[in-house]
């Protein structure tokens, strides 16, 4: 799973870090994610975020639960981890380390949760990472990605600079992009329950429709303008 796209991504880094320091707003992703592990946390808890960014996932769920639970982020971009330790570097109860979702460097069953947040639709396949997220889990896992009626593989294909020249500045000739940004991928919540029903002891699943956020604060009028991001 190559970083190569989020390494050259440095500004969208930046947004990230601001949002983990609190210079711009929380992710509504990740005020819902520390929503829905109520009940789950506790002083004794200990979390892996796989995907972390820069730890702004990390930063609602300090504010939603104000007790001693330890916390461990990995992402496969060294820059964010980076950040993230900049962030968060008087945090006594919380480690963030360089690793691959498709090969997670954990004993199987070391965290009571595992969460991987807006990760799985950007990656080639998710058998593997999601195999993977559950053989390190005790049994409480939090996966939030995008789930529709069907299966789609789909590649962002960016727009040359210039479209000067006979040749298709887009697709080469068997049809593939000259060049392709992360997936955006869709998957059935068949092809979910499927791949749930391959972890070994795995007992509820539940797969749920995300309504714990704020659409309205979602708004390029709550940023400011030295940090917007280009997306919003």
């Amino acid at each position: 799973y190559s970083a190569k796209t989020w390494n050259n991504s440095h500004s969208y880094g930046e947004v990230f870090y601001e949002r983990a320091i609190g210079k711009s707003p929380e992710m509504e992703s990740s005020k819902a994610a520390a929503k829905q592990l109520s009940g789950f946390i506790a002083p004794e808890t200990n979390l892996l975020d796989v995907g972390c960014g820069t730890g702004h996932y990390l930063r609602s769920l300090r504010r939603e639960y104000p007790i001693s639970f330890s916390y461990e982020g990995v992402d496969i971009t060294p820059h964010y981890i980076s950040l993230a330790q900049k962030a968060f570097a008087d945090d006594s109860n919380t480690n963030f380390r360089v690793a691959s979702i498709g090969k997670l460097p954990y004993e199987p069953k070391m965290f009571d949760i595992v969460i991987c947040c807006n990760v799985l639709l950007h990656l080639p396949d998710i058998v593997k990472p999601m195999r993977e997220l559950w053989r390190v889990t005790r049994g409480t896992l939090l996966v939030r990605t995008f789930i529709g009626d069907t299966n789609l593989r789909i590649q962002r294909v960016p727009d040359p600079d210039s479209y000067t020249g006979m040749k298709d500045p887009i697709f080469k000739a068997n049809g593939k992009p000259r060049a392709y940004l992360p997936y955006y991928n869709i998957y059935s919540e068949k092809y979910i329950r499927w791949i749930c029903s391959t972890f070994p002891g795995a007992g509820n699943v539940s797969i749920e429709r995300d309504t714990d956020f704020d659409s309205l604060a979602i708004s390029a009028s709550k940023w400011p303008e030295t940090n917007k991001p280009n997306n919003l």
